[in-house]
């Protein structure tokens, strides 16, 4: 009989960096934006939305079926050091439920606003952050399945994500250049190149247009 040592176990527990990475983010943003003096009533709607935002978030990274117990003890660590008062037994009871089945559901593949187009070493320095700002603003992100390794597979994996998406941004950053030189990018008015990509206007500039491209779609 295999019996699996403590080192094993904890693989399989605790989720990958990238997706603990991006979770951490999307924790430790949100609740610093909740302000000291909100209500009750304030914290638990907000917090709620960050039980749902940290689904999505699971969704688009496909994590593994672990990662519903490690988000549920982070979550609720995270609301802890809060320095609000509210009923904190609720809000992990209500939490629990929604990030319980979190990862065990198969993920449709639905039609998001945008995808977003980058190398591996931006993953966690540039896309992951850039996703959850979008996500807080209420625009659809995938970026789970659109990391360009090398040259060659940008323009299959734009072709990819404009199958499956409504628009799509390539992230063309410092490292992007240095490894892909200038993106080759089909003519096509639902892909940008964002030379800037860790501005804030970048977050305003895609809002906006990621609302133009969703009324493109219903005037279809």
């Amino acid at each position: 009989m295999f019996i699996a040592s403590r080192s094993t176990i904890l693989a399989v527990l605790i989720p990958p960096q990238g997706f603990r990475h991006a979770a951490t983010l999307l924790l430790t943003n949100s609740v610093r934006a909740i302000p000291a003096d909100a209500s009750s009533d304030a914290v638990g709607v907000a917090l709620e939305r960050l039980a749902r935002e940290l689904v999505e978030l699971t969704d688009d990274m496909r994590a593994h079926g672990s990662a519903s117990e490690w988000l549920i003890n982070e979550f609720n660590i995270t609301i802890d050091r809060l320095p609000n008062v509210f009923d904190r037994s609720r809000i992990k009871s209500m939490a629990s439920v929604i990030l319980a089945p979190a990862a065990w559901r198969t993920p449709d593949i639905e039609s998001r606003d945008l995808f977003l187009v980058y190398v591996p070493e931006d993953r966690l320095a540039v896309a992951a952050p850039l996703a959850i700002e979008l996500t807080k603003r209420r625009v659809s992100v995938a970026f789970a399945d659109y990391e360009v390794a090398t040259a060659p597979q940008l323009a299959d994996t734009i072709a990819h994500g404009l199958d499956r998406h409504r628009g799509g941004a390539v992230l063309w950053t410092k490292i992007f250049e240095r490894t892909h030189g200038q993106p080759q990018i089909p003519l096509n008015d639902r892909v940008r190149i964002l030379p800037h990509a860790g501005n804030d206007s970048t977050v305003t500039d895609l809002i906006r247009w990621a609302s133009e491209l969703r009324t493109r779609d219903v005037l279809k």
